[in-house]
């Protein structure tokens, strides 16, 4: 199972810091307050493999993350004399494990509340105002490091960029792929992919958590998939994936594997990914031209029933 470095740096995290907080109750004897920090400590250390052998959906990790550091800020806060000071826990994340839109409207209905629960003296109009300018900046901040382009070599997953190829290049090297075929005598597959929660997550939510989705789907097929394979997105949420040396009966063997991966996908908003697919096979003798228009004609199948 494939889980963003964000999120896992996140649960990570999170898991160090539950287990300090509650090894630091009990050298300092504070036994009352140990069991709440050991207790999402352990949650953690058990969903995380389950999570990364695909046993559990992430979704669940992301929840026991996101509740330990709510009740951890409602438990230690009010009890010590810095208290704003564990006001970001809960926000950061927030932003680190839900949506950004998600995340914002969190932590603005939260401010408040935090307010309220550190005691009467802190709910003033200043520090209401300024925890919503900080929730917002904080968003906001984070969506510009998200959308901001990054040189190559300081990509997160230079592979990933390669191995998605666009529309034109996929097209190129199915072209180039079918004439080795032909000159070999070797079989040639192309398995067809269509995504319809891609589709639900750009109306409902935006482009961002399309493209978080579709990357994450992306990653998936990569390490499913033989190192030869080529992945490549023919149209708007329709991938094309190259399989050489593959005959009909591999490519349907490919097909459920992929299948079986994906669906372990998943997000709070939209639920588990699912594939629909379709397997072309080159025929002895076929031009290029007519078994990429083959696979047009597959992708357009694909989307009949959206239609």
């Amino acid at each position: 199972m494939v889980v963003s470095r964000y999120k896992l740096t996140a649960q990570v995290l999170g898991l160090a810091l539950f287990s300090a907080l509650a090894l630091w109750h009990y050298l300092m004897r504070h036994y009352d307050l140990i069991l709440p920090p050991a207790l999402l400590a352990s949650a953690l250390l058990i969903s995380m493999p389950l999570q990364w052998l695909g046993r559990l959906r992430p979704a669940l990790a992301d929840y026991f993350l996101l509740i330990g550091a709510l009740a951890l800020f409602a438990l230690e806060a009010p009890s010590t004399a810095q208290g704003m000071l564990w006001a970001g826990l809960p926000a950061i994340v927030s932003l680190l494990v839900l949506s950004l839109p998600l995340a914002l409207l969190l932590n603005l209905c939260l401010v408040p509340a935090w307010l309220a629960l550190l005691g009467d003296i802190h709910v003033t109009a200043q520090n209401l105002a300024m925890g919503w300018w900080l929730t917002i900046m904080a968003t906001a901040l984070v969506q510009l490091f998200i959308s901001a382009p990054r040189p190559g070599r300081f990509s997160l997953m230079p592979w990933l960029r390669e191995r998605r190829l666009s529309s034109t290049c996929i097209r190129e090297r199915l072209r180039v792929e079918v004439a080795r075929a032909t000159a070999m005598d070797r079989p040639l597959s192309v398995l067809v992919l269509y995504i319809p929660q891609l589709d639900q997550a750009d109306d409902q939510f935006g482009t961002q958590l399309r493209e978080t989705l579709s990357e994450t789907f992306s990653e998936v097929v990569t390490h499913n998939s033989r190192h030869n394979d080529l992945l490549g997105e023919c149209r708007e949420n329709v991938f094309w994936l190259a399989l050489p040396n593959s005959r009909e009966a591999g490519a349907l063997a490919a097909a459920k594997r992929l299948s079986n991966a994906i669906v372990a996908i998943s997000q709070p908003e939209i639920g588990p990914l699912e594939s629909c697919t379709r397997v072309c096979t080159l025929v002895d003798g076929e031009e290029a031209d007519h078994f990429l228009e083959r696979l047009d004609r597959a992708a357009d199948k694909l989307l009949e029933p959206q239609a």
